[in-house]
């Protein structure tokens, strides 16, 4: 058995992207700030890809950046309107949560170690953050408010339509972390009254190494990084032409197959949580209801176990799992997102995430399942079982 259960973490690019960009590695490969002809050639496919993605979630082409990916994204977003709000002399205060995303929660910190001041909202058993608390927590010095979409480690979609109308309604900058929802969750920014939002190329099928923020066309907020006028100065330096292209293809299909890719994850995911909750030292962690949680993703903790134990242990099955976060390597420190929610860290140091994505089929996740639970059991008993000293 083979079957890779880790699309959370990075994606398989797609056929069709890989033959989209392999002309601009090979042929097509001229600096699209060059006036001539293959100058041209390769600012026509960057504008094609700009457009390609503004179409996945309603966007003006002109309102798409390309980045080296999403923690540049959020990086940008949340130090670039912090720039603004300091050289305007306006409020210096944030809102965000305690279960963002590295890439939120480093800018964030970072501004608090240089006077702003950062609310950290708290969340409920699944992690949702609280609309009041949000509403309370809101000053006359608020500038900023930074809250993710959906959680990468526990799936669960947060309020996102209430949280930007909450923001719009107070005039306040809203900035969304929307990595994890691109290719599986309809994004729209017609009705979503966010500023900014980030994405990321490999979670949808593109290369690793190609981001997007988007930018609202009146979102005010200044460059962090300085050199050429690319990207309209925001993010300068020559463009990624290849992966710009395949992340404009990939955007495409995900848009393309949004419908189709998100029932099919929804039965996976109605699958694998059946199977693996059914044995007693299971818990599922996040989102109780699939509606309000990533299609796909299946996050939970074994009691009395530690989860690179359970990764170990499935890829010796030939099945690739994780457990807390890919993106982080802080090896055996417990998640901050299950330590927010509420578990306590003998608990938490027992999380596995298994994510479904676009080439996982139904039969091999039910296989897959049917190996993780047995495989769960079996890791539960023999930890409980104490040597003699």
């Amino acid at each position: 058995m083979s079957v890779y259960l880790d699309n959370s973490a990075t994606t398989r690019i797609r056929d069709e992207v890989i033959e989209a960009m392999q002309p601009y590695l090979c042929d097509k490969w001229g600096n699209p700030s060059s006036i001539h002809r293959m100058g041209r050639q390769a600012r026509a496919a960057i504008d094609t890809a700009r457009q390609q993605v503004a179409d996945l979630i309603g966007a003006n082409a002109a309102e798409i950046y390309f980045t080296p990916g999403g923690t540049y994204s959020n990086n940008v977003a949340i130090l670039g309107r912090a720039r603004y709000v300091e050289e305007n002399q306006l409020g210096r205060h944030l809102i965000t949560s305690c279960i963002e995303h590295s890439s939120g929660l480093g800018p964030s910190r970072h501004l608090e170690s240089h006077g702003w001041k950062v609310s950290y909202l708290h969340v409920d058993k699944e992690g949702f953050v609280d609309l009041d608390e949000l509403r309370d927590s809101i000053t006359p010095e608020t500038s900023i408010i930074s809250l993710m979409y959906a959680n990468n480690e526990v799936g669960t979609v947060q309020p996102i339509e209430e949280i930007a109308n909450i923001a719009q309604e107070r005039n306040i900058f809203y900035h969304t972390d929307a990595v994890q929802a691109a290719g599986k969750i309809a994004l729209d920014v017609r009705t979503l009254p966010a500023q900014t939002m980030s994405l990321s190329g490999h979670k949808f099928h593109a290369p690793k190494g190609i981001g997007i923020l988007y930018v609202r066309k009146e979102a005010q907020m200044l460059p962090i990084i300085f050199g050429g006028g690319q990207e309209r100065g925001v993010f300068p330096g020559t463009e990624n032409l290849a992966s710009i292209v395949a992340i404009g293809k990939a955007a495409e299909l995900a848009a393309e197959h949004l419908e189709e890719n998100s029932k099919r994850l929804r039965r996976i995911q109605e699958i694998m949580i059946r199977k693996l909750t059914a044995v007693d030292c299971v818990k599922l962690t996040g989102a109780q209801d699939l509606n309000r949680r990533i299609p796909g993703h299946v996050s939970v903790i074994v009691q009395g176990t530690i989860g690179e134990q359970l990764v170990n242990d499935a890829d010796f099955k030939g099945i690739c799992i994780s457990s807390v976060s890919a993106c982080s390597s802080s090896g055996m420190d417990p998640s901050h997102v299950l330590s927010c929610i509420g578990f306590p860290r003998e608990e938490v140091m027992g999380s596995a995430r298994i994510t479904a994505g676009y080439f996982n089929t139904i039969e091999e996740c039910e296989k897959a399942a049917q190996v993780l639970s047995q495989l769960f059991v079996k890791r539960a008993v023999k930890n409980s079982t104490v040597a003699p000293v």
